[in-house]
């Protein structure tokens, strides 16, 4: 159960990851608001966070609840273990509340050829959100590789 878990939190992670990374490869190919383009990768943008990133976010979530019922940890126990399930809450919170949103808002005033603040606004918000779920995804996968010893129990406090 836990190695196809491990599995299943793998591909969760290349499925988010992966379709970040070509979120930003779509972006950048689509060039400036009012190319022709850019309207199609913005709908592309969004149709790729539905079917792939939401979907591998939801794997991660699913994998890592289940690798922890079966190997009975407990994250209140263990500080990495912690820190890891919390980054992964700001991820989830992260993705719902701002970045799912400005990239269907984007989309909407790119499609109504509103290139104007509001869109600058939406795709800033797309951006700077997203590079921190990077960011953070990344410090993840770090700590679940190295376990660090956090919070350890009657440990000097500075």
């Amino acid at each position: 159960m836990s190695r196809f878990c491990k599995f299943l939190h793998l591909l969760g992670l290349t499925l988010f990851l992966g379709s970040i990374f070509g979120h930003i490869v779509a972006g950048v190919l689509a060039g400036a608001p009012g190319d022709p383009a850019f309207v199609a990768a913005r709908a592309e943008i969004v149709h790729a966070t539905r079917l792939l990133t939401l979907p591998g976010l939801g794997l991660l979530i699913a994998s890592g609840a289940g690798m922890l019922a079966a190997a009975r940890l407990s994250p209140l126990k263990i500080g990495w273990l912690a820190a890891h399930v919390g980054g992964a809450a700001l991820i989830v919170i992260n993705t719902a509340a701002f970045i799912v949103p400005a990239g269907i808002r984007a989309l909407a005033l790119a499609k109504a050829g509103d290139y104007g603040e509001a869109l600058g606004g939406a795709l800033l918000t797309e951006d700077g959100f997203g590079a921190a779920n990077v960011a953070l995804a990344l410090a993840l996968i770090a700590l679940g590789l190295y376990k660090p010893t956090l919070f350890r129990r009657g440990a000097a406090t500075a």
